[in-house]
């Protein structure tokens, strides 16, 4: 064990030097460290603890070179230069970017960080409270000068000028602890950074291998990758844990293992990618995600990721195409059938979509294109027919959910006022941000209306109208077979006849969806591999020698 010890010393900041710092470049926040992930409470709360003279722990900063680039801190956007001597936050990234931008006229304008100081009741406030005119913004109570024009132009706060005086002054006043490591190698600031997160919040693994495996001055993040996903496939962003999993799983099927050695000489004997640096890593991690997520959307139907009924699919269908690149049609057609298999026969195989199913699944992805799918297929035998998700749940949250839309997608359902089909584009631009598809389910029936025990999924449908426009858009010249509705539905829905329009389209969807998922999952179909996997010797093939 190297007894080489780190160099480090104490230090301590004015809120006014860190801003300075950051807004100079000299303090910087790696994009692979945690994004900002503070609530406006969070950064009240530090704000208010500040004033009342609360401890609010130290800072963690390596000191190294850091190159010229544009940076965002929260809401502020800094021209950083490059500098030899800036300080990168290992430790305290959510404390700093608060600091700084609630006291900046500009990073306060965002509303995380929109804050004031009531003076009735001598706290920070925020919300419907900075309304109050004895609320001073916190930016013109930080800046003596600013707290000086406040005061002008709020003549009946004249009688709390001392206190003003006395707020600001413990704001500038007040300093945060830190500690400086100057001379630390990434196996020092490793063991460092384990071992302050080993209490309090603990960080995701993601957020981990980024702080340990991440460069400042990298062409490549886990965030690049998901926005370069993104933007060639319009999926929707992917998660940074999502990406760091889909990097695991295309080198070992294992992704519970330790993610500070994942590119030590041991990890890379048993990685199916044992030459790859960490660049290539991630360069290849986004082209086996691209393809995993074209082959969702084209072969699947699965339009965007909040359709996605569970995300190990997502990436054992990674390995498979890192493996892969170019497979062989009749494979890519079984991948299919594996894919509707493992959505519609979940709870029969045992599916939960846990890191456990993960590695199995994984696990079956071998050296071989065709014994990978053969291994997939034969683990996803089901024992009787798909059956139709029960109608009578539905939340977009559920995998059975996910897949009633799913096919109600592939219908290509219209506008009514265009008569046009939705687009991918339009989809994820009216999904963007979100975590489920809620945003572009209608109800055809008001949620308070419905009898009980009524089939509520038989109500929904894929739309980017409400209920009330889209039921004044449709007519019976309408394509109404693309919503899964037929001009009887229609009338009953415009007469108010809910029992009615319940009952057929409950059947409608029922006939759709037992039709849908036999075709999906090919079922009662042979699944052999692709012909070209026999080989036939021509002296074994029969005929006259």
């Amino acid at each position: 064990m190297d007894s080489t010890p780190a160099v480090s010393k104490s230090q301590a900041y004015t809120i006014v030097e860190l801003r300075e710092l950051m807004r100079a470049g000299g303090l910087r926040v790696p994009q692979f460290q945690r994004s900002f992930r503070w609530e406006a409470k969070d950064v009240r709360d530090l704000l208010d603890s500040i004033l009342r003279g609360y401890p609010i722990g130290s800072l963690l900063l390596w000191q190294r070179p850091a190159p010229p680039e544009r940076l965002t801190i929260g809401a502020l956007r800094v021209d950083a230069p490059e500098r030899q001597d800036a300080l990168w936050v290992v430790d305290g990234q959510q404390r700093v970017t608060s600091l700084v931008n609630a006291v900046d006229p500009e990073g306060a304008q965002d509303p995380r960080f929109l804050l004031g100081y009531s003076l009735r009741h001598h706290e920070i406030v925020s919300g419907r409270r900075l309304d109050d005119p004895l609320v001073v913004p916190l930016p013109d109570l930080f800046d003596f000068g600013r707290a000086l024009g406040w005061l002008a132009s709020n003549p009946d706060a004249a009688k709390y000028a001392e206190h003003i005086q006395d707020v600001t002054g413990r704001l500038n006043r007040f300093t945060v602890p830190a500690t400086v490591m100057t001379q630390a190698d990434e196996k020092v600031l490793r063991e460092v950074f384990d071992r302050i997160n080993s209490r309090g919040e603990p960080l995701s693994a993601a957020e981990i291998f980024n702080a340990l495996h991440g460069e400042p001055d990298a062409g490549r993040t886990t965030a690049d990758i998901a926005l370069s996903v993104d933007a060639q496939t319009r999926f929707g962003q992917l998660g940074e844990q999502v990406i760091i999993q889909a990097l695991f799983v295309r080198r070992h099927p294992d992704i519970t293992r330790d993610v500070h050695d994942e590119f030590s000489d041991s990890r890379r004997r048993v990685s199916d990618f044992p030459d790859e640096d960490e660049e290539q890593a991630y360069e290849s991690t986004e082209r086996a995600l691209v393809a995993a997520v074209r082959f969702l959307q084209e072969h699947c139907g699965i339009p965007h990721l909040t359709f996605l009924p569970f995300r190990f699919q997502l990436l054992v269908l990674v390995r498979f195409f890192a493996l892969f690149p170019t497979p062989h049609e009749r494979n890519l057609e079984l991948l299919t059938r594996w894919f509707w298999r493992t959505s519609t026969g979940a709870d029969k195989l045992g599916i939960s979509g846990s890191q456990t199913d993960l590695r199995a699944w994984a696990g079956r992805v071998v050296c071989s294109e065709s014994a990978s799918v053969q291994q997939l297929l034969d683990a996803a035998r089901l024992p009787d027919a798909p059956q139709v998700p029960d109608l009578s749940v539905f939340r977009t949250t559920r995998s059975s959910s996910k897949m009633i839309l799913a096919a109600l997608w592939d219908r290509q359902p219209i506008d009514p006022e265009t008569g046009e089909g939705l687009t991918r584009d339009a989809l994820a631009e009216a999904l963007e941000g979100e975590t489920t598809p809620r945003a572009i389910v209608t109800d055809l029936v008001i949620p308070s209306a419905l009898p009980n025990n009524a089939a509520v999924a038989a109500a929904k449908l894929i739309s980017l109208r409400d209920r009330q426009d889209l039921l004044a858009l449709l007519t019976p010249a309408s394509d109404l077979t693309s919503l899964l509705l037929d001009k009887a539905m229609l009338d009953c829905l415009q007469h108010n006849d809910v029992d009615g329009f319940l009952s057929l389209r409950k059947d409608a969807m029922h006939r759709y969806l037992t039709d849908f998922l036999v075709v999906r999952t090919a079922w009662g179909q042979e699944d052999t591999p692709p012909l070209t996997d026999f080989v036939f010797d021509g002296d074994d093939a029969g005929g006259a020698s």
